[in-house]
């Protein structure tokens, strides 16, 4: 993979100076907090804090077992997502910290420096790594790739195109993709437009076998897929390059899946050029091959499925 350094110092003025607004006095996190806790966003219990965060909304210490869980929940409670698993409404951010990964210092986010896209994997596979100053992320970033950036340059990446909803895939981009073929567990191949030719709409979804929200998704969707009526074709494609066959096999096994779906191997071509960035991502694809429906973070319920299904159809 090229490596590449970037430093990102312009961005979203707004989400700034609302961030150095809500930080306040000094975080004095010192002590060994957040190891132990339960991640706020995904359920996963914090054990590196290399890559951890936390976040004080109404006075409410939150803790995360990656910066892009933080994150998630930052832009939830801000209102620049909709709101995830975790989030109550009218709530204050009033504080939130990373810490460094070469000492495990807590810094304030909004002013600490990141390097993104790096060769470590961090827990939810967004490899947001944050430091002290630039100096030492440029370090970082020389040995172990990635870009460096800051705060503006982390809410970028984990909105991805999002400002653009479903429309700034393009025309071209979404064809193109569609045209991928995918390698179906059982070792044939298909692609969406295929699928599409059936005269059905797609329900797209991304999983990882080591996600805890996709498999709250898959679960949910499991339980909601006998009321779908044959609306739609569900094809599920895993996001992560480690996802063999028999991982994804043993995932389905444990979530009671059967027959029914269509599941391929992750690819990464597909991934690029539909320009997902988070296991959770699930796209609505109408008979026309257009993406009518997109959402990147958090769960659903089955009530929510159905109605996607309804929308699509």
């Amino acid at each position: 993979m090229r490596r590449r350094v970037f430093l990102a110092v312009a961005g979203s003025a707004a989400l700034s100076a609302t961030g150095y607004l809500l930080l306040g006095r000094p975080v004095l996190w010192r002590d060994v907090w957040p190891v132990g806790e339960v991640c706020s966003y995904c359920g996963m219990q914090v054990v590196d804090r290399r890559f951890a965060a936390g976040l004080v909304v109404d006075g409410k210490r939150l803790a995360y077992e990656d910066i892009a869980c933080m994150v998630v929940h930052y832009l939830s409670f801000t209102g620049a997502l909709e709101p995830v698993q975790g989030v109550w409404p009218l709530a204050r951010v009033e504080k939130a910290v990373v810490y460094s990964y070469d000492a495990e210092e807590p810094l304030e986010a909004f002013t600490a420096w990141y390097v993104v896209g790096s060769s470590i994997l961090t827990p939810m596979r967004h490899g947001i790594i944050a430091f002290k100053s630039f100096t030492q992320a440029l370090e970082f970033a020389r040995r172990e790739g990635g870009e460096v950036t800051g705060w503006d340059g982390v809410i970028q990446h984990m909105l991805g195109d999002r400002a653009g909803g479903a429309e700034a895939h393009g025309e071209h981009s979404a064809a193109h993709a569609f045209k991928i073929k995918l390698r179906r567990l059982d070792g044939g191949y298909v692609t969406v437009e295929k699928l599409l030719k059936e005269g059905r709409p797609v329900l797209l979804v991304f999983f990882a076998t080591w996600c805890p929200t996709c498999s709250k998704n898959i679960s949910t969707l499991w339980r909601a897929y006998p009321r779908f009526g044959g609306k739609v074709t569900v094809l599920l494609s895993s996001f992560d390059p480690g996802d063999t066959a028999s991982k994804i096999h043993n995932f389905l096994t444990s979530h009671g899946v059967r027959n029914g779906w269509i599941v391929t191997e992750p690819n990464l071509d597909f991934l690029v050029t539909l320009r997902v960035i988070t296991q959770e991502t699930i796209f609505g694809i109408s008979p026309q091959g257009k993406i009518v429906y997109e959402k990147r973070f958090g769960t659903l319920t089955e009530d929510e499925w159905l109605r996607i299904v309804e929308k699509l159809s």
